[in-house]
C-alpha cells in the first residue's frame, strides 16, 4: 500500500500434456478456469528501534485472532482516507492513473486484550491484513507474511486505515508473540517469571520488552 510496496507477479501457466506427445498447449479463453498462481513480494521500510517502531505505528495492541477469512480488494489508499496523510504515496500505473488491479488479502480480526497506542480499547476487534491467499483458482503466495495462528496472544504494531483493514508496518519487525508466564517446578511457587515477548519472526533484530510497552502506554495516556 503507501509503503512503496513492491509486487511481483510471476504467473505460473498449467501445460496440458496430450495424450499423444509432450506438446503443451497455451491457455486460451476457454481455459480461463485453469489454476494461476501469483508470487508477491513487498518492501517495507526497517527501523532502527523499538522507538523508532512505535513512533510510526499509529496503533499497538495485543490480542488474539478469532476470525480469519481471505478477500480480494484493490488496496489503493487516497490520501484523504489515510491517517497519516504527509507520508502516502498512492500507487499508480505509467500514465499516472491508480491501478485497479484486486489484489488477495488474508484478513485476521483481532480481539484487543489490552492498547498501548490508538482509538482502540480492550474488548474491541481490529481487522488486519497481509497479502496473499486463495479465491478460486487464483492463489497468490507472499513468503514474507507469518502466519497468525488463533490459540495465540500477539503484539501488533500497526498502521490502520478509515476504508481498508489495518497492516503490519513491515513483516519482520511489526508482530511479536506472548508467551505465558513459565511456571515453577518447586512445589508452592506457580510461576518462575513473567510473561515474555518474543518476535515472530527470527530474521528480527528487534527485541520488544514489557517495560517498552508500558512506557509506549504511558506516552499515550499523556497526550
Amino acid at each position: 500500500m503507501n509503503k512503496n510496496r513492491v509486487l511481483i507477479l510471476l504467473l505460473s501457466s498449467i501445460f496440458i500434456l496430450s495424450a499423444v506427445g509432450c506438446s503443451s498447449v497455451t491457455p486460451t479463453a476457454s481455459s480461463s478456469n485453469a489454476p494461476m498462481t501469483i508470487i508477491a513480494s513487498e518492501d517495507y521500510p526497517s527501523y532502527a528501534s523499538i522507538g523508532d517502531l512505535s513512533e510510526r505505528a499509529n496503533t499497538i495492541v495485543k490480542g488474539s485472532v478469532i476470525e480469519t477469512r481471505v478477500e480480494a480488494m484493490n488496496d489503493i489508499v487516497h490520501v484523504t482516507d489515510a491517517v497519516n496523510e504527509n507520508e502516502l504515496t498512492p500507487a499508480s500505473d505509467p500514465g499516472g492513473e491508480p491501478s485497479s488491479f484486486d489484489k488477495i488479502y488474508t484478513i485476521h480480526t483481532i480481539q484487543i486484550v489490552e492498547s498501548y497506542k490508538g482509538i482502540y480499547k480492550a474488548g474491541e476487534n481490529i481487522e488486519v491484513k497481509q497479502l496473499g491467499g486463495q479465491l478460486g483458482n487464483t492463489e497468490i503466495i507472499n513468503d514474507d507474511n507469518l502466519k497468525l495462528i488463533p490459540a495465540r496472544d500477539y503484539v501488533l504494531f500497526l498502521e490502520t486505515y478509515e476504508d481498508t483493514p489495518a497492516s503490519l508496518l513491515n513483516s519482520v519487525q511489526s508482530l511479536y508473540v506472548i508467551k505465558p508466564a513459565g511456571k515453577s517446578n518447586q512445589p508452592g511457587q506457580q510461576q518462575s517469571q513473567s510473561e515474555v515477548i518474543v518476535s515472530a519472526n527470527p530474521e528480527n533484530d528487534l527485541s520488544l520488552q514489557l517495560t517498552d510497552l508500558q512506557e509506549i502506554q504511558n506516552e499515550q495516556k499523556n497526550q
